[in-house]
């Protein structure tokens, strides 16, 4: 008897997969892809229209554009005070231009994301997506005119995707482009950058 309940709750579990399954597909293929989770408990909803990457690959990520603030003004602790927060395990991502070397911790990309800096003149915006481990750094001069890059709160392919709010375009960090909006198939310009421990 409890086999036969155990089996019973086993096809059921399949069942309800299958369904979620078949929902999700019917959804992928309509013209409009709805997320959940959006901000303030609202669905953001994806238009396939002027994509360049397939729309069925966009998810909200969930806190909603901007949920995850970005970091606009950073300000910067010398090494003996950063040496007195920050183990000599914790990773950063480190960034040098001319005399101008600073470091980005990723207990504070964890929580942000971007951060858009000027170093020296150099106008960058520095991404992190926590869940590819991945840091880029982009050049904010885009077309002649300076942009800050905040946080659309989408994701591509569990990748992050910025957006900047000079045209309101959506980027992945993944491909290095816009892929949405005004500047869409434009590259990003790139900067290079280190991952290290602290020490």
């Amino acid at each position: 008897m409890k086999l036969n309940i155990e089996k019973r709750i086993n096809i059921w579990l399949v069942a309800l997969v299958m369904l979620v399954s078949f929902s999700c597909s019917d959804n992928e293929d309509s013209g409009l892809t709805n997320a959940v989770n959006g901000q303030g408990g609202q669905t953001q909803t994806i238009d396939d229209n002027g994509w360049s990457i397939p729309v069925g690959n966009v998810l909200d990520g969930g806190p909603g554009k901007d949920g995850i603030p970005s970091v606009d003004k950073p300000k910067f602790l010398s090494i003996n005070e950063a040496s007195n927060l920050l183990e000599d395990g914790d990773l950063v991502i480190g960034f040098k231009n001319g005399d101008d070397v600073r470091a980005y911790p990723h207990d504070i990309l964890d929580w942000h994301e971007i951060c858009n800096d000027d170093v020296s003149g150099t106008k960058i915006a520095l991404n992190y997506c926590p869940l590819t481990g991945t840091a880029m750094a982009w050049n904010r001069e885009i077309n002649g005119k300076t942009t800050t890059f905040g946080v659309s709160g989408l994701l591509f392919n569990t990748n992050l995707m910025p957006y900047d709010r000079e045209s309101n375009s959506v980027w992945s960090q993944m491909l290095t482009a816009s892929v949405n909006g005004e500047l869409r198939d434009q590259s990003a310009e790139l900067f290079q950058v280190v991952e290290m421990p602290w020490s």
